[in-house]
């Protein structure tokens, strides 16, 4: 099989794309979306012309839009979602193939990242593999994310562009709808225990407030793109439900209210 790793970078973010790149290998190939929002940026660094490696540029912003175009160029059988900043090692893609060799039925998987040495856990990960459903699930990065590409393909689906940095609104949460999507088109999604790549902790999000702006924003969206309309008296009844909790944590309950109704009119709309 052949492993297409979907790398989204926007502007000089293409100078670090390099730095990703392992010596070719037979089976990874690796598909670069650019986004470029001015023409200074247009020019692709030599150290990417090689054999195995496809860049597409459009221009704009949005990083669901970013992913989607990078899924178009796709052309091998497993992607593995990437930003500019990771790093790979051929342990990574072994096992990658491994485990979709090892189960055919197996259409999207989710693995985990690992942390430079000496760093804590990148997230709190179960030990042990399980079928994800829209009830039974964690939260997922994207860069956790792999795939066959003929069956999301065939099934049409692509990354949501009202979800994602960049985006009008919701400047997350563009893996939970993407993972959704695939469970409600009846694609089986499982969760394994194995490193597939390596990224930096990010601090800045794991010390992010619950109840944080970003995350009202997206919840209030979320349930709209799973729901419909309950979603708007869902944040009323949410509202009163986490009423103590939201008081503990300082957030005023009419302001986490309005910021969920405000993503909930963003999708509706």
């Amino acid at each position: 099989m052949i492993v297409n790793v979907l790398i989204a970078t926007i502007d000089a973010g293409i100078g670090k794309v390099e730095n990703i790149l392992l010596e070719p290998r037979s089976g990874v190939q690796y598909v670069v979306s650019h986004q470029v929002t001015d023409q200074e940026f247009r020019m692709i660094p030599s150290a990417l012309r090689r054999s195995d490696v496809t860049v597409g540029q459009i221009e704009g912003r949005g990083l669901s839009r970013n992913r989607n175009n990078a899924l178009d160029l796709a052309g091998g059988d497993i992607a593995l979602l990437a930003d500019d900043d990771v790093r790979y090692r051929p342990e990574y893609f072994k096992a990658l193939l491994d485990t979709f060799n090892a189960d055919r039925t197996i259409d999207v998987a989710c693995f985990k990242i690992a942390t430079p040495e000496g760093a804590a856990e990148y997230k709190d990960y179960a030990e042990t593999s399980y079928l994800l459903n829209d009830q039974v699930h964690h939260y997922i990065s994207s860069l956790e994310i792999a795939f066959r590409i003929k069956a999301i393909k065939n099934r049409g689906i692509v990354f949501d562009q009202r979800f994602g940095l960049g985006s009008e609104l919701v400047n997350c949460g563009e893996e939970a709808v993407f993972i959704h999507d695939c469970i409600q088109a009846g694609l089986k999604v499982k969760y394994y225990p194995v490193y597939v790549v390596e990224h930096a902790l990010q601090s800045t999000t794991r010390n992010r407030s619950e109840y944080a702006v970003e995350n009202n924003i997206f919840k209030g969206a979320y349930d709209v793109r799973r729901f419909g309309w309950p979603a708007f008296p869902a944040a009323f009844i949410g509202t009163l439900q986490l009423w103590p909790a939201l008081r503990k944590e300082g957030k005023k309950p009419l302001q986490y209210l309005g910021e969920r109704l405000r993503g909930a009119r963003y999708i509706y709309r």
